[in-house]
């Protein structure tokens, strides 16, 4: 298992720490598919081959709150413990945001892909017998992918939104956001979703703000894939027009 270190990580608040950098580079390589290193600080020194007493440090330094984060959460903490009984194991605090990032250039390309894709396969012909009367010729009608596809012969379909899930940057209530994709029948308009949630990262300004993400839940209940981007011009309008004011009282 690997995962990718970026440049920034030198350029954060962790600068000055290089027990920290150190440390959080070997946890990255070090972690499974979910972000979870679930070893003791013993056990990454040797295999790593890095002193113990480096790792301590390192470990201090990720566990504690840092309000400058760039990317807020669990009080700006790098890592937290999986459980609270025993004091090692941790699982890292961005490790989804970062094992999926890609350079906009590419998640663009391939939120254009998703979207074209969609709209391809939005309108499929189906061909339907009329059952009451053999002799009746077949006809074609046009459905929307939008259908309700039964559970048949004892197995369930694959719901889509585990994959919606883990491309969503702001992860809270998830038990009532499936809700919401069941109840709504988002199976068929997962690709645009998706499409819509990595175009949003890249290029909704207020998305850049973990504060400003809807949850996932407002997201889906209010069909927010229907809004339009917010730019950074039109923050810049907005911020103009709340100094102008100001100064004329």
């Amino acid at each position: 298992m690997y995962g990718k270190v970026f440049d920034t990580i030198y350029n954060g608040t962790l600068y000055g720490h290089w027990e920290a950098l150190v440390t959080m580079q070997q946890m990255i390589v070090l972690a499974d598919a979910d972000g979870v290193v679930d070893m003791t600080p013993m056990a990454i020194s040797a295999r790593t081959s890095i002193p113990r007493e480096i790792i301590d440090k390192g470990l201090e330094v990720l566990e504690a709150p840092d309000k400058f984060t760039r990317t807020p959460g669990s009080d700006g903490r790098r890592i937290e413990l999986i459980d609270e009984h025993r004091p090692w194991g941790w699982i890292l605090v961005n490790y989804e945001k970062y094992k999926s990032m890609q350079d906009a250039d590419t998640v663009r390309a391939q939120t254009k892909e998703r979207v074209r894709k969609h709209r391809e396969t939005k309108k499929k012909k189906v061909d339907v017998t009329d059952v009451t009367a053999r002799n009746a010729p077949k006809r074609y009608i046009d459905i929307d992918i939008d259908i309700d596809i039964p559970k048949t012969l004892g197995h369930s379909v694959t719901s889509r939104f585990e994959d919606f899930w883990k491309v969503y940057p702001r992860k809270v209530k998830k038990a009532d956001a499936l809700k919401k994709w069941k109840l709504k029948k988002l199976d068929s308009k997962a690709d645009m979703l998706i499409a819509d949630v990595e175009n949003r990262v890249v290029n909704d300004s207020q998305w850049r703000k973990s504060e400003f993400i809807p949850h996932p839940t407002t997201y889906l209940n209010g069909e927010r894939w229907n809004d339009e981007l917010t730019t950074v011009e039109v923050e810049l309008t907005y911020a103009q027009q709340m100094a102008e004011d100001l100064k004329n009282g």
